[in-house]
C-alpha cells in the first residue's frame, strides 16, 4: 500500500487526491487579514455614528431637564373683573406671570379651574416668551360667559414649554 501511495501523481487521483496544490498559507492569511480589517473598520465607523447620535440626544435631554429645574414662574397681581370690555362680553382676569429665574420661558398655556383659556385681550397673544427677570401681563377671558363666585377661590394654572407647571389660586371679591 506503501508503494502505492508514493507513486506518480497520476496514480493519487484514483484515492481522491487532486494533483492540484491549495492556495498557499500566505494568500490565506492575506485574505483572512483584509476580511478583518474591513469588517473592523466598518463596525467602528458604525458605532462612532451611533455613539455620536446617542450623545447628542443625551446632551439636549440633560440641558432641557436642568433648563426646566431653573424655570420659576411667579403669577401675580390677579385681578378679577365682571364689567370689562372683552370681544365676547365674557369676565376676565388679568393676571401678571412674572419670571424670577435664570433662563427664558416660553408660556403655551394657561388654564381657569382646568379650563383652558382660549380667548385673550389687551394684546395678549400666547405662546409668548419671557425674559429672566421680566414681567407679562395676560388678560384671559373665561369661555361661555362664566360668572366669577364671590368669595370661592379660582385655580390658575400657567404650563410652559418644558413641561413646568405653575398653580395658584384666588379669590374674587
Amino acid at each position: 500500500m506503501v508503494d502505492i501511495i508514493r507513486s506518480h501523481n497520476k496514480g493519487l487521483t484514483n484515492f481522491g487526491f487532486s494533483p492540484r496544490r491549495g492556495l498557499a498559507t500566505v494568500v490565506t492569511a492575506a485574505l483572512m487579514l483584509t476580511t478583518v480589517a474591513v469588517l473592523g473598520s466598518a463596525l467602528v465607523a458604525w458605532s462612532n455614528g451611533n455613539l455620536k447620535v446617542f450623545e447628542t440626544a443625551l446632551s439636549t435631554t440633560a440641558s432641557n431637564d436642568t433648563n426646566q429645574i431653573t424655570e420659576n414662574l411667579v403669577i401675580e397681581n390677579i385681578a378679577f373683573c365682571h364689567n370689562c370690555v372683552s370681544q365676547n362680553g365674557n369676565d376676565t382676569v388679568n393676571v401678571t406671570l412674572t419670571n424670577t429665574g435664570t433662563v427664558g420661558i416660553r408660556v403655551n398655556q394657561i388654564q381657569v379651574n382646568g379650563t383652558n383659556i382660549q380667548n385673550y385681550t389687551k394684546g395678549t397673544i400666547l405662546p409668548t416668551n419671557i425674559l429672566p427677570q421680566n414681567s407679562y401681563t395676560v388678560a384671559a377671558q373665561l369661555p361661555n360667559k362664566t360668572m366669577w363666585k364671590s368669595k370661592e377661590p379660582d385655580t390658575i394654572t400657567v404650563t410652559t414649554a418644558r413641561g413646568s407647571i405653575f398653580t395658584t389660586q384666588a379669590a374674587p371679591p
